[in-house]
């Protein structure tokens, strides 16, 4: 009879991949121990070995799927490298809607997410900005990034849930809109519109063109 082959034990890396699985299905409240277990054809109790805890999981999953550190452009560019980094962990986000939960709860400070960080530093450093300078642009890139996506998240998910396309939503929504904003300047109006025939990329990527022309203004003069 032929000897049935040796299971391999579970290692860290296989238990982080299959929480993400079950995460980008379901979001965290897909994530129960015992259903990754099982998924893993695994005990629940030998998940502990690897990861004490369900908290640690969602960080390690955090950073797992972390996008890479954005890459320096040839002509050193400082615009262009920072809007690179922030549109990957744009792509990255709405890919993986659960991270925008577990950031506002689990602040990503695994290997990944630190050397992102860090990649973002040096450029804007590259570029002369001061450390005061630094810290705001820095906070203004993560925030509006993270902001961003869970509005677009928001919104594609709704439009999922109501098994139409973004753009039909936004022409049904409509004759409530045109009735909602009577009471409001015609410029309201007008920017809902703008917005609901725009794309998600478009959107993000204007706000990003804003966002880089205010930090352009922060630098100190050149001499």
């Amino acid at each position: 009879m032929r000897q049935r082959p040796a299971k391999q034990p579970l290692n860290r890396e296989q238990i982080v991949r299959g929480a993400v699985r079950l995460l980008d299905e379901g979001g965290v409240r897909n994530l129960r121990m015992r259903q990754l277990a099982e998924s893993l054809g695994s005990a629940p109790m030998s998940l502990y070995w690897h990861v004490p805890t369900k908290d640690d999981l969602l960080e390690l999953a955090v950073d797992a799927v972390f996008p890479d550190p954005p890459a320096r452009s040839a002509a050193g560019d400082w615009r262009a490298d920072i809007k690179a980094g922030a549109t990957g962990l744009f792509e990255v986000l709405l890919q993986h809607s659960w991270m925008i939960e577990l950031m506002g709860s689990h602040p990503p400070v695994g290997p990944r997410a630190l050397a992102h960080t860090s990649a973002i530093i040096a450029i804007l450093e590259d570029a002369d900005f001061t450390p005061p300078q630094l810290d705001s642009a820095l906070s203004a890139i993560y925030y509006y990034t993270v902001g961003a996506a869970l509005s677009e998240a928001a919104w594609q998910r709704t439009t999922r849930q109501s098994a139409e396309s973004e753009e039909n939503w936004a022409l049904r929504l409509g004759p409530y809109l045109d009735s909602a904003l009577d009471n409001h300047p015609s410029s309201l109006a007008d920017y809902v519109k703008r917005s609901a025939d725009s794309s998600t990329g478009r959107r993000f990527h204007d706000g990003l063109e804003c966002m880089v022309a205010g930090m352009e203004g922060m630098r100190p003069p050149a001499p």
